[in-house]
């Protein structure tokens, strides 16, 4: 990369303007249809118009497309955006490593705090939470932001985290990599029971997260504002949420949101069972991705991945002419007709050439 000068045209037809603010640390505050609103550090807005691929600011007004947003964000050097393309493909290796599902660390009741913030401001999981897809408006709303001992290191970690059970004294903590339980097990609910009310049923709650994101985002969500929720939290919420299904028979319908891995298999089957046959099994929704996370995601985009493939062609291509200018075959004599020229002598006495 260091020696492949990218001009400005060929920066703007590879990354998407909204990618650049996310590998810049941009974080997003809300999005609605192709308009996604971010935030700088200083607290200046930018919005970013995904359909046109194209950004524009306020006091003063600005506007452009993504080479022009790398220079005012000083990822350019020399008129090459070789620097900005570095920037943005850190963020597409982070991409393409993250799982569909993430796993859960043992029942454990460590010390924490959720006292300090009551909603999420920590800056580095805003970062986190908007490369994942989603924005801080809808994090705030459903989640707290806390503190907790790091699993290996013992030093204080901000997490995400939605309340278990009715009490509100238990969580399900995210690190951004692992989901960890906080006090007791169990499933998660959000909403008011109703009249006549939609049961939704999620396996974590990042996928829960992730389909209120996409609610928002297609301006659908006061129909969703009275469906029930429950999130199972993993295997341990499982139990709950049948016995819970069980005693309340008076939902209209009950949606399951569960991966078709081992786990939501066996969890689709005995919502089924507790609800007598009843349940809908909407995983076709995701059908071909791990979980609603995964597909709803951001994704690598598709003109990348041609520039890249070209990009490795050119140096295959560069690394074999190389190879044969410097091995060039070297010219062989004939060794049979150079012997007999200098060994073949005709013996005048005995008559014929004598060897």
């Amino acid at each position: 990369m260091e020696n492949t000068k990218i001009s400005a045209v060929e920066f703007d037809s590879i990354i998407p303007v909204d990618d650049l603010c996310m590998a810049a640390g941009l974080i997003c505050l809300s999005q609605k249809r192709a308009l996604r609103h971010f935030a700088f550090n200083d607290g200046r807005k930018l919005t970013v118009n995904t359909a046109r691929n194209e950004w524009a600011m306020k006091n003063p007004d600005e506007f452009g497309s993504a080479s022009s947003l790398a220079k005012k964000l000083g990822v350019v050097e020399n008129d090459s955006f070789s620097k900005a393309m570095e920037v943005v493909e850190a963020l597409y290796s982070e991409r393409d490593s993250i799982p569909a599902t993430f796993g859960y660390t043992a029942l454990s009741r460590p010390i924490w705090d959720f006292t300090d913030t009551c909603h999420p401001k920590n800056r580095e999981l805003g970062e986190l939470m908007t490369r994942y897809g989603l924005s801080m408006d809808n994090v705030k709303f459903h989640t707290l932001e806390g503190s907790l001992p790091h699993v290996k290191s013992q030093k204080p970690e901000r997490v995400l985290a939605m309340s278990v059970g009715e009490n509100r004294e238990s969580f399900m903590a995210f690190t951004g990599h692992v989901f960890r339980q906080i006090g007791d097990a169990g499933m998660s609910i959000v909403g008011q029971r109703r009249k006549d009310q939609i049961c939704m049923v999620y396996e974590n709650p990042l996928d829960f997260l992730t389909l209120m994101e996409s609610v928002i985002r297609n301006d659908v969500y006061p129909i969703m504002a009275r469906r029930y929720h429950i999130i199972l939290n993993g295997k341990r919420g499982l139990a709950e949420a049948c016995e819970y299904l069980k005693s309340n028979p008076d939902f209209l319908e009950v949606r399951c949101f569960i991966p078709k891995n081992d786990f939501g298999k066996t969890a689709f089957a005995a919502i089924n069972d507790a609800v007598k046959g009843t349940a809908v099994d909407r995983s076709g929704l995701f059908q071909g991705f791990g979980s609603l996370f995964e597909k709803y995601r951001p994704k690598v985009p598709e003109s990348y991945r041609k520039w890249k493939a070209a990009q490795v062609k050119k140096v295959e291509v560069s690394q074999t002419k190389n190879v044969g200018h410097k091995e060039a075959p070297q010219k062989v004599e004939n060794q049979t007709s150079r012997v007999v020229e200098r060994s073949a002598i005709i013996d005048r006495q005995k008559g014929g050439f004598q060897l």
